[in-house]
């Protein structure tokens, strides 16, 4: 009986450290803005050589422009047929020029 109590406790164990690799292993892309709209609870961000958009909901982030070098995190989805990443972290890249 205590065996398997152990056995049980590593089991959830082992599955919420896999869950919390998973989480942790998201891929960071790169891309030049081409163009951004501001509404009132939204940012939305078109990348040169990229058709997916880019969508920000917390509004207060960095003051961002047309040709910035960004890099951000984020999860893709699909609206309206239209390809999309909801940004969780977004960060604006030195532009050496």
């Amino acid at each position: 009986m205590k065996l398997e109590k152990i056995l049980f406790i590593l089991s959830v164990l082992g599955i919420l450290i896999l869950m919390l690799i998973f989480q942790m292993t998201t891929d960071i892309y790169k891309g030049t803005i081409k163009s951004i709209q501001n509404s009132n609870n939204k940012i939305t961000i078109q990348l040169e050589d990229s058709p997916v958009e880019l969508i920000l909901f917390e509004t207060n982030s960095i003051n961002l422009k047309k040709g910035d070098m960004i890099e951000f995190q984020g999860k893709q989805d699909v609206y309206n047929g239209q390809e999309q990443i909801i940004v969780d972290k977004i960060k604006l890249l030195d532009n050496f020029i």
